[in-house]
Formats: structure tokens, C-alpha cells, sequence
């Protein structure tokens, strides 16, 4: 194994000469994580590894720790078994989904980095016909991809199993100009040989879709051996099985790096406006003939993107999904912030007792 098949590039190889090889580090990639257990590749080999102590100390949020595909500086222990992660090198793409949680009266969104160092990004989704194909998921993963710098590919899966897949692909070209989108059926005979072009040296890529999409079953297919453990979807509800319960690096013996995520459900959002504007780039065209600036397309006189819809050039359904990504990312921009706030206000001194 070498650093190159690992997904070692000029970019990285700049960082860890200029900042860490003097230092004795090692460059690794981590492959999984398990709470504050880090499996890494180097070319000696796989080793489990830990943040340091200084390491710990720096970080101040969970996106500071490293996520799979994430290259780190460790430092090899005596004991030639484990590692010690010293360093997280600058990331070139980075996969992250908004995390909320309840403290109390207030909600915190956090950032949850999902796989770092994406190349091409995989959105899969299902054709089975059981749960329908949602092209409003399909939005989600868009923006979540544009916003991580990673190329979007949409890839169709269980095409043997709809009734009519090209017309699925036009609908899903219709929200994805200039993405490529494939129609595969990983066990079927069509198989995944679309998919293959995508592999080569170097290159990562990861799978997003929901669980039973069938990503698991595309990562043997490419490799040719059953390197995902798979299951079918319940027969009640065609949900998935969970069967990939965490993000898992795989080194591919022809070249290329897969990695495979958890089924996402629910993605909610951490970007910015500009990845939501490429992902709705049809609807920010119409929306500059508007008579107003601030037009937010309900209801205004002289809306273009009202008009559009009215003459059936856009559907309604693009808007209010436009609209929803849009509220959510400010919405989780004001937990933010006042997160921030509640960080820098002074602790109230108890007064002192008068005698």
C-alpha cells in the first residue's frame, strides 16, 4: 500500500513537508473511527490510533477531530502497534451535515463532518418503486455536494426493478443540469459499468442515499468482491436495514478509494447560500427579471419566478423546496450565532453579603 493509492496528492504532500516532516510524522489517512478510536492507513500498514493530549486540548468543536478520509501527522508509539494522531492536515473537500441537539429551552446546531478529501461524490438513490423516487432528497444531496467541493455523479439504483427508469433520469437531470446521472441495477445485468469511468488512481469517492438505496451492494459490484456487508429492505415499509452503521474507507486493488456512509434520512444542511443557488441555478436565472431585487417570490407584483411557474416553465414544488433549504440555513445560522454569543458573555460575579 502506498501513499498514492491511499489518495496522496501534491496538495497534501505540500502541507506535511512544509509543517510536519521535519518533526518525525508520519502522513495516514483514517479509514474509520469508533468514539475516540481511529483506524488508520499509512504505507506501513493499518494501525489504530489516538489523538494526542495537546491534540484534544486544541480542539474546540467535534469538526475539528478527524472523520474518515481525513489525512493526519501521526507519531509511530514504541510498541510499533498503535499511533498517535499529533495533526489534522488542511482538508480539500469536506462532507458536513447540520447536527442539532436540545440543551434545555435552547436548540445548538453543530457541525458533523460525514467524509473528508471527496473527490466524486456517488447520490444514490433507489428505483425499487416501494418508498418512490424523491427528487426533493435528490435537492439535498445536490447542495450537500456542491457545498463540500467534491463532483456530484446521480446514480439511479435497482433499475431492473422500476417500471419506466429513463423517465425517472430526466426528472433527475431536470434539477441536475450538467450532472451526470447513470440508471444502474447493481445486481442486475446492467450492472454498474457506467460507474467504473469514475474509478481510477488516486481518486476518492463516496456513496450518499438512504438506507436500502443499495450503496453497500454498488461498492462489491465495483470491487468485485464482497467487501459491504449487505441485507434486503423489510418488506413492510422498503426501508433499509442500517446495514452500514458507520463511514468505512475502502482501498480498491484496480486504484481508487470508496468510501461508504450510513443511510441518510434525514440531511440537514450545513452550507452556505451559494451551494443552495448552484443546486436551484435555473430558478436564480428566472428570479433576475423580478421587479424587485428582494423579491422572495411570494406573491410580489412583477415576480419572474411566479410567472414561470404559472406558464409551467419550473414547478411549484421547486420553489418550496428552494424556499425550505433556504430557512433552514438561516435558521441554523441564528442557533449559530447565538451559540456564539452565549460563548463571550462574562459569568455574573455573586454579590458579596454585607456584614
Amino acid at each position: 500500500m502506498t501513499l498514492e493509492s491511499l489518495g496522496w496528492s501534491d496538495c497534501f504532500n505540500q502541507n506535511f513537508s512544509t509543517d510536519y516532516a521535519g518533526k518525525g510524522f508520519l502522513p495516514a489517512r483514517v479509514w474509520r473511527t469508533s468514539k475516540q478510536i481511529y483506524h488508520i492507513f499509512c504505507e506501513g500498514g493499518s494501525f489504530v490510533a489516538r489523538v494526542s493530549g495537546n491534540f484534544r486540548h486544541r480542539a474546540r468543536v467535534s469538526s475539528d477531530y478527524p472523520a474518515v478520509g481525513d489525512w493526519v501527522a501521526v507519531k509511530m508509539k514504541p510498541d510499533g502497534i498503535e499511533a498517535e494522531i499529533r495533526e489534522l492536515l488542511p482538508r480539500k473537500t469536506v462532507f458536513s451535515r447540520q447536527a442539532v441537539s436540545a440543551s434545555g429551552t435552547e436548540s445548538k446546531s453543530a457541525e458533523q463532518v460525514i467524509a473528508a478529501n471527496v473527490d466524486v461524490a456517488f447520490l444514490v438513490a433507489s428505483l425499487d418503486g416501494r418508498r418512490g423516487f424523491s427528487l426533493r432528497r435528490l435537492e439535498r444531496y445536490l447542495t450537500l455536494t456542491r457545498n463540500s467541493g467534491a463532483v456530484p455523479v446521480v446514480v439511479l439504483n435497482k433499475a431492473d426493478l422500476s417500471e419506466d427508469p429513463e423517465s425517472a433520469a430526466i426528472k433527475a437531470r431536470e434539477i441536475a443540469p450538467g450532472v451526470p446521472v447513470h440508471t444502474v441495477s447493481a445486481i442486475g445485468k446492467n450492472g454498474v459499468e457506467p460507474l467504473r469511468q469514475y474509478v481510477t488512481k488516486s481518486v476518492t469517492m463516496v456513496l450518499l442515499g438512504a438506507s436500502g438505496s443499495g450503496k453497500s451492494t454498488i461498492i462489491n459490484s465495483m470491487a468485485g468482491v464482497e467487501l459491504m456487508r449487505t441485507s434486503a429492505v423489510r418488506r413492510t415499509d422498503a426501508r433499509g436495514r442500517h446495514t452500514t452503521t458507520w463511514s468505512e474507507l475502502t482501498v480498491l486493488d484496480g486504484g481508487g478509494i470508496l468510501i461508504d456512509t450510513p443511510g441518510l434520512r434525514d440531511v440537514q444542511l450545513w452550507s452556505g447560500d451559494s451551494a443552495i443557488e448552484e443546486t436551484f441555478s435555473e430558478l436564480q436565472e428566472i428570479a433576475k427579471h423580478c421587479r424587485f431585487r428582494d423579491c422572495q417570490h411570494s406573491g410580489e407584483p412583477g415576480c419572474a419566478v411566479a410567472k414561470a411557474i404559472d406558464s409551467g416553465e419550473i414547478e411549484s414544488s421547486r420553489l418550496v423546496s428552494f424556499k425550505k433549504q433556504k430557512e433552514e440555513i438561516a435558521a441554523a445560522m441564528r442557533r449559530r450565532n447565538h451559540g456564539e454569543k452565549i460563548k463571550h458573555v462574562k459569568p455574573l460575579r455573586p454579590r458579596r453579603k454585607k456584614k
